[in-house]
């Protein structure tokens, strides 16, 4: 989170002090912040859901081994990318792809282990979206000897941005999308504080190979250069998300009522995704070629990413941390009167900037950098609450209990109303 807010503001403040300046941000945040957060996280998930002992070596030690060999494979790739080796950079894309397909593998394997359990069904959308992050580590091969290596083919050369546009699909639609899709299923309720929707579970299961298909399509219209079918994809995965994710969502929270700043700023963020979604869908039926369609979303891509990811991985953790550091109520609830500081304030203050930075991208505005200044600004003051509650409600654990947090997770089964 912090070579992200520094990465952003550097790019938003100078231009060509940084090496590839938006390969940069863009890869900081969706491997460095949000590709971490789903490595870990989807294990928590997996573990709390199948009910997998404490010392299962995948979710464990594996995991451990997999985080490790995932931050020193981006390490490698960046300074790759920033050097233009074109052979470190595909080393580097393929251990990013091979860390992600044995993440995926364990997760098949844990599932199957636990065929009886309502919940693995979930899982299925962790491994859907490993596969696609594999795949999409292929396309950056193909990539990097467009970008870099000087007796690269003519036909690849004429395709690259096709398959940029192919390669950002796969790994922002079917790798983040589809696990923060399979996510909010069980975690939405839960930070919600009120009980799954009894529909749920089977429209996420009915949603899933509709999620796949919009990716699919998407992705393979634009290998050929056939935006139209890019807009289909897209708008057959906004479709399918809203009727297997969004619609019990909505309904659990009507039931919950208000919420917290984790249950507004997940909410919120899951709005500036669908807005950047149909964006996108939209530009892709009017681009005369990928290279327009590039340019004229780069402004959306921002915004599904400032406005909608990183939204959604920010309400997540303002719930997930007081619940994984522990300690009881009474730590819980130090950690959570730090993480909730003025929280409508920087709520509205941020979708506020989003909305004018929106507004801006319609009407040709020129004050965008000051919205984004606005934006970048409450990001920075919320990691340095996540750290500030984080220290707090340690110390309250241990002066409390005068010992370190249970090894296994807490269970994340939305059935209750208590508190963590």
């Amino acid at each position: 989170m912090l070579a992200a807010l520094a990465t952003a503001a550097v790019s938003l403040t100078t231009r060509g002090l940084l090496p590839q300046p938006l390969w940069t941000s863009v890869h900081v945040i969706t491997l460095g912040v949000v590709t971490s957060s789903v490595l870990q996280w989807s294990w928590y998930f997996t573990r709390a859901l199948l009910h997998l002992p404490a010392g299962d070596t995948r979710s464990g030690r594996d995991a451990t081994i997999r985080m490790f060999a995932f931050h020193a494979s981006l390490i490698g790739l960046v300074a790759a990318m920033w050097a233009g080796q074109v052979v470190g950079t595909i080393v580097g894309a393929g251990a990013i792809g091979t860390v992600i397909a044995w993440h995926g593998f364990a997760l098949v394997r844990a599932a199957r282990t636990r065929l009886a359990n309502r919940y693995a069904v979930i899982v299925r959308y962790y491994v859907a979206a490993a596969s696609f992050l594999v795949v999409g580590c292929i396309l950056a091969g193909f990539l990097t000897v467009a970008m870099f290596a000087a007796g690269a083919p003519a036909w690849l050369l004429a395709a690259r941005d096709d398959l940029t546009l192919a390669h950002a699909l796969v790994n922002v639609g079917g790798w983040i999308g589809l696990s923060i899709a399979g996510t909010i299923v069980t975690l939405g309720p839960t930070i919600l504080r009120t009980r799954i929707d009894p529909a749920a579970l089977d429209l996420a299961v009915g949603a899933l190979p509709a999620l796949i298909a919009g990716i699919v399509v998407a992705a393979t219209a634009a290998t050929f250069g056939w935006l139209p079918g890019v807009g289909v994809g897209l708008l057959t995965f906004a479709a399918a998300a809203t009727v297997g994710i969004g619609i019990p969502l909505a309904r659990e929270a009507r039931a919950a009522g208000p919420g917290s700043f984790s249950v507004w700023t997940m909410g919120t963020g899951l709005v500036w995704a669908g807005v950047g979604i149909v964006a996108i869908a939209v530009n892709a039926f009017v681009a005369p070629d990928a290279t327009a369609l590039r340019d004229a979303n780069l402004p959306w891509i921002a915004l599904l990413g400032a406005g909608g990811i990183l939204q959604v991985l920010m309400g997540a953790l303002s719930y997930l941390m007081p619940v994984v550091i522990g300690g009881g109520p009474g730590p819980a609830r130090v950690g959570i009167a730090v993480l909730e500081t003025a929280w409508p304030a920087r709520t509205a203050l941020r979708t506020a900037a989003l909305a004018l930075v929106a507004i801006g991208t319609l009407t040709g505005g020129g004050m965008q950098p000051l919205w984004w200044g606005l934006v970048l600004g409450v990001y920075a003051y919320d990691v340095v609450l996540l750290a500030r509650a984080g220290v707090r409600q340690a110390h309250a654990r241990r002066a409390l209990l005068g010992a370190a947090p249970a090894s296994a997770p807490t269970p994340l089964t939305p059935t209750s109303r208590s508190t963590p």
